[in-house]
């Protein structure tokens, strides 16, 4: 009996159902890949304009309130509310914003402080 090299059906089915296995493990671990990768997207962009309007709105002097606004088609939400301190001691304000786009939401909070004769009356 003479013997030929190569494959036999049952290897190559073996293969083939290893190949497609491992596909379909490659496949779901990139469409997790791009989905992360867009909310990461998102997140960096609530993030990004965030820090513009805490930037913007901190830069001169601050007074308690609300403030609201529009920055590049992400709505925000800024509460200040000043802290209690000493009489002479500089004030610190507490800032809490809302950044909203579509239904993304991030809450973002941080203190500043000013000196007290930067204070505003209230």
């Amino acid at each position: 009996m003479k013997r030929q090299a190569g494959f036999t059906l049952l290897e190559m089915l073996a293969a083939l159902m290893l190949m497609a296995i491992c596909s379909t493990v490659l496949l779901v671990a990139f469409g997790q890949s791009a989905r992360s990768l867009l909310q990461v997207q998102h997140s960096d962009r609530l993030t990004h304009a965030a820090l513009s309007v805490f930037d913007q709105e901190a830069a001169g002097p601050l007074a308690s309130g609300i403030r609201q606004g529009n920055l590049a088609g992400i709505a925000w939400h800024l509460h200040i509310a000043q802290q209690p301190t000493r009489l002479g001691q500089p004030c610190l304000f507490r800032l809490d914003l809302t950044v909203r786009e579509g239904p993304r939401q991030a809450q973002f909070s941080t203190l500043k402080l000013r000196a007290a004769s930067d204070k505003v009356p209230l």
